[in-house]
């Protein structure tokens, strides 16, 4: 058996680390507010996405406006789009997209002239 002393100490100990806790979870969570929120499932930040496809930032923005794809303004100045809407448009935008022989340009009606790093995505 152990002591009411002791077990009194315990609790004062496990009421600390509780409250320390506690605590610290409001403070995560006052951190993710102030960077924007979290971000809901299934949706991508938009610059990851165009890194996937090997195009800009712009380039990505401009290709979801373009075909449709909702975009959503983040607090911290991104954007987030549905990932597997954008993931379809941006394949079929991509795959349609032209390039002169030995140029570092291609070109689509809806983007315009862009650089695209990677090759025709899959």
């Amino acid at each position: 058996m152990i002591s009411n002393v002791k077990f009194n100490e315990l609790e004062k100990r496990v009421d600390l680390l509780v409250n320390r806790v506690l605590e610290l979870e409001q403070h995560v969570r006052s951190l993710t507010d102030s960077q924007g929120g979290e971000i809901p499932p299934g949706m991508t930040p938009v610059a990851t996405l165009a890194a996937e496809f090997g195009i800009s930032t712009k380039k990505a923005e401009e290709l979801a406006k373009n075909t449709g794809v909702m975009l959503v303004k983040m607090r911290s100045g991104g954007f987030i789009a549905p990932d597997e809407k954008f993931r379809e448009a941006a394949r079929l935008v991509l795959r349609s997209a032209k390039r002169k022989y030995g140029s570092a340009y291609w070109f689509h009606p809806l983007l315009g002239k862009f650089q695209m790093s990677g090759g025709i995505p899959q």
